[in-house]
């Protein structure tokens, strides 16, 4: 199975950025359009895994949470991978508590190593995928302007799996764990 641990988004935020989306669209934009209902932050990749690591990964995900506090976060910036001359992904940023949750992916990824999981030594820099292998640009990206979406708040890290189901990509949670309020 191949599984994930991120952070989901509220309704609210999900529609806000949906509707940025629509606004790409307008300026002609193609690609591979992420699903609203599937926007979230990713804290690790954990590619593919046996059905019996799941209860370990529960344990260390609990561990490397805990004491944790929830947090707060926006929405706040626009950007591209790895850079708006040659996009291969266009994403949004976060703002906010941003601090918080770079310690709480940090710690996550320590425990993680600590208990053998193999794992991605790329640089975490949060964000939220709107658009992959995006085509026909024509206009300045750069000045894209986000629809502001509010703070939300960070309660809780989930345990994702990541499945084809009747040709549809789909991500149920596995696994909750709240942060203390």
């Amino acid at each position: 199975m191949r599984v994930y641990i991120g952070v989901d988004l509220p309704e609210y935020v999900k529609q806000s950025l949906y509707e940025s989306q629509f606004q790409l669209k307008k300026l002609g934009l193609k690609g591979t359009w992420k699903p609203s209902e599937y926007f979230h932050i990713t804290l690790e990749f954990l590619g593919e895994l046996t059905p019996e690591s799941i209860p370990l990964l529960t344990q260390v995900i609990d561990t490397a949470i805990a004491g944790k506090r929830a947090f707060r976060l926006t929405i706040d910036r626009f950007g591209a991978f790895p850079s708006f001359h040659r996009p291969h992904t266009l994403w949004a940023g976060v703002g906010g508590s941003v601090l918080k949750l770079n310690q709480l992916q940090s710690d996550l990824h320590e425990e993680l190593k600590r208990n053998g999981f193999e794992l991605e030594q790329s640089h975490f820099k949060p964000h939220i995928s709107l658009l992959s292998r995006p085509r026909e640009i024509g206009s300045n990206l750069k000045s894209f302007l986000l629809r502001r979406s509010g703070k939300f708040t960070v309660s809780e890290v989930i345990l994702f799996e990541s499945k084809v189901v009747e040709g549809k990509r789909v991500y149920p949670a596995l696994y909750r764990a709240q942060l203390k309020r």
